[in-house]
């Protein structure tokens, strides 16, 4: 979990350190130009430090692990201390302030300046103490990594080649039976599988192919896939088909040299041959033979790629089953649709049965058969984006939006050069998919973009235990009776008051949380005590709530909340690094100055202001009026991505959209358009909602290469034709991703116009 510690105090060195506007208070006390070259060098050096630990990642190095847990304390300690100066600068601010009879200390002559220089020392030395202890640690990694390649290579073998099962021939000599010890528990915790068991060996020795097929398993850790392989392997319809059978485990970290070993099994001096030699003796022995080869837990079509020259071809039924939880893996490496299994999710009366037989077991088995591979093989995705799913109750159907914006305001997730954020959370939902770690209950109109998803319950709770055992999540929720004093760095309440907790539970729970999942029950309007949260980045509020005493937040990120803020409460004002404002109700923007805020939503914003300069990260904003639309004011926000206009009645403000030349999703509600695709060039989806009077959409939008989707919901019958004519000639000009949408469109009363649209839809 060290990442996620990394990452975030990364991503808080940008915001208030590293970004062209930083906060006020910082610039006024001049802490940045006397700290530059240690902020720019403690930046670089965790950047490259949290690399070098993913390219040092080997399971099961007990120092490596000690250092990773080293790197997150030492992360989440400095992040805390540059935080609370922060914190410290305004309340110190406040209390001078009060007293009108006291000097501004911000503003006068030498105490000024001994204000400015006290701090920025302290800033200096919580820096340079950081960078002492990142080299110590990038140190201590680069001497343990030299350690363990020098036993690797005096042993020859990986550590954990120990790990992987035998070959058959030596499953032979365990128990002179022909199949492993273990057959029978394979068949004892098999539940629920016999269809899916006839379908795999059916691929195996039933289907007319006589070419050597790859067949591959694919779903979630811990749904079975391995159980199911194995239980095919050892069945003895297999065993008497094949000549050979030979079991290997891939894992995520492949080595070539480890597979060939394991496939070889212990075979005299083959520690002494070259990968080459142990490559041409696996190919021998099975030239000639109708084989089987399982490789289970293949991560990668590289490691596919190290051993496919050793499986001839010689046209005689030879299989290779593959396991895996990747579905691009499965695709590229399989032979075709036909020879792929996706495994499914136990039914209930199934899961009721593997529950009894687990029941008797050591407690916590079947966290573990689900949990251990997610921790030890993540590959590259940070174990946080999946546990953060911990901080939702079970069966929350979570928003990939809402989600993607957390993630942002959490630090977790960073976008790469020339790549924005929204690409780089779209790839990380979409290989949580791939992955088969979430349940995808909810698509965009045109089906291409996951906008809903939930987690199945038992990898929900995996994910709430691996949150606590890394003092990332805590959990409250009505049937608690004693809640844990540890603190946390998310915290998630669900159907129970502030009150309950404790004021001294809280003051505990406060010192390192960042997140507050509130989850109240409906219309109960419980109270929030924020009091002791000066870390507070994330508030994510489902019901109306109440605040009894106003508190300062200067961190908060993420602000999702059931009625609207006066934008001068303390609560919100300070927020200078506010990226997402969401709430349901009406809000004043009396200006937007927050140069981070990137995402409003809204029912309705009742005020016409706008930033007083040019915004440079807004990219959303949901109902404006087309009064609001004004030339001046949309010049200010030009980097508008999504936006969507409500129009009560004729304005021609509408035409100023022109100014918004990064549009990609438009919303309007309207009766007459002018506007063509010279106005829009980077548009991908338009949504017309309501637009009974609007007759037609300008037919230069069949000209804009981005267009993807139009839909239209309770609109004139004339517009949908017009769309699908826009639809037509995108795909005569090659698009043929472009799709059109109607809900409830209109009654039709003139037949003309009925037969001219049924023309249209039959193209």
């Amino acid at each position: 979990m060290a990442c996620v510690a990394v990452n975030s105090l990364i991503t808080t060195l940008e915001l208030e350190f590293l970004q062209p506007h930083p906060r006020p208070i910082l610039q006024q006390m001049e802490l940045i130009p006397f700290n530059k070259d240690l902020i720019q060098s403690l930046h670089a050096k965790l950047g490259f430090l949290i690399q070098l630990f993913d390219e040092s990642r080997t399971d099961g190095v007990e120092a490596i692990n000690h250092l990773e847990t080293k790197l997150r304390d030492v992360a989440s300690r400095v992040e805390d201390e540059i935080e609370l100066h922060v914190v410290h600068l305004y309340e110190e601010l406040e209390a001078f302030t009060l007293d009108l009879y006291l000097v501004d200390p911000f503003t006068e002559g030498d105490t000024d300046e001994a204000k400015k220089t006290q701090h920025s020392h302290r800033l200096s030395h919580v820096l340079q103490q950081a960078i002492e202890d990142i080299d110590a640690i990038k140190e201590d990694l680069e001497k343990v990594m030299m350690e363990y390649k020098h036993d690797i290579a005096a042993q020859g073998r990986k550590i954990t080649l120990d790990l992987i099962p035998k070959s058959d021939d030596e499953l032979v000599k365990m128990d002179g039976s022909g199949s492993s010890n273990h057959a029978s528990y394979t068949e004892d915790i098999m539940v629920g599988k016999n269809n899916e068991f006839e379908i795999i060996r059916k691929m195996l020795i039933q289907h007319p192919s006589k070419q050597r097929e790859v067949v591959s398993i694919q779903g979630m850790g811990g749904i079975g896939k391995t159980t199911l392989a194995r239980r095919v392997y050892e069945n003895p319809s297999i065993v008497s088909h094949f000549d050979r059978r030979l079991w290997v485990v891939v894992s995520q970290h492949h080595n070539k040299r480890q597979m060939l070993l394991g496939l070889l099994g212990s075979k005299d001096n083959v520690n002494h041959s070259s990968d080459g030699d142990l490559a041409l003796q696996l190919y021998q022995s099975l030239k000639g033979q109708r084989y089987l080869v399982v490789m289970d837990d293949v991560w990668s079509r590289e490691s596919w790629n190290g051993v496919n020259s050793c499986f001839p071809d010689d046209i005689n039924g030879s299989r290779v089953l593959l396991t895996t939880r990747v579905a691009e893996v499965a695709t590229c490496i399989g032979s075709n649709k036909y020879f792929s299994h996706q495994m499914h999710l136990l039914d209930q009366s199934e899961s009721w049965k593997l529950f009894h037989k687990k029941t008797c077991k050591c407690h916590g088995v079947e966290f573990e058969t689900i949990g251990r591979p997610i921790v030890e093989k993540c590959k590259g995705l940070p174990l946080a984006i999946l546990v953060v799913a911990g901080v939702f109750p079970e069966d929350y159907k979570i928003n990939a939006n809402n989600l993607a914006r957390l993630w942002a305001g959490e630090g977790l997730v960073k976008a790469f050069k020339n790549e924005s954020f929204e690409v780089v959370a779209k790839r990380y939902i979409n290989e949580l998919m791939d992955r088969n770690l979430i349940l995808v209950s909810k698509r965009s109109s045109c089906g291409r973009k996951i906008k809903e998803f939930s987690v199945h319950d038992l990898l929900h709770a995996f994910c709430v235990r691996e949150g606590q055992n890394q003092s990332l999540l805590n959990v409250f929720h009505e049937s608690h009776s004693n809640f844990p004093q540890k603190g946390a760095r998310w915290l998630r309440i669900q159907r129970v008051s502030f009150e309950a907790i404790g004021m001294s539970a809280l003051h505990s729970l406060s010192k390192h949380c960042r997140s507050i999942f509130y989850f109240p029950e409906r219309n109960k309007h419980y109270s929030i005590n924020l009091e002791f949260f000066n870390l507070l980045r994330v508030l994510y509020v489902t019901d109306l709530f109440h605040l009894p005493s106003p508190t300062v937040h200067i961190h908060l990120r993420y602000l999702r909340i059931s009625w609207a803020l006066d934008p001068y409460d303390s609560l919100f004002f300070k927020a200078w690094n506010l990226q997402t404002y969401s709430v349901y109700g009406n809000i004043k923007l009396h200006d937007l100055e927050f140069p981070q805020l990137q995402y409003i939503h809204c029912e309705q914003i009742i005020d016409r202001s706008f930033p007083k300069s040019v915004h440079q990260n807004l990219q959303v904003i949901s109902s404006l009026h087309a009064s609001q639309c004004g030339q001046e004011s949309l010049t200010k926000v030009p980097y508008l991505k999504k936006v969507s206009i409500i129009i009560l009645r004729p304005n021609d403000r509408i035409k100023n959209l022109v100014c918004l030349q990064q549009l990609e999703s438009l919303s309007l509600y309207l009766k007459h358009w002018e506007a063509g695709a010279d106005n829009f060039p980077k548009l991908e989806r338009l949504f017309l909602k309501e637009c009974s009077e609007l007759r037609e959409i300008p037919n230069s939008f069949a000209e804009i290469p981005t267009l993807n989707l139009i839909q239209l919901e309770e609109c004139h019958p004339s517009a949908v034709m017009s769309a699908k004519q826009i639809e037509a000639e995108q795909h005569d000009y090659g698009n043929e991703n472009m799709v059109v949408i109607e809900k409830n469109t209109e009654q039709l009363e003139d037949t003309p116009m009925k037969a001219r649209l049924m023309k249209m839809r039959s193209r």
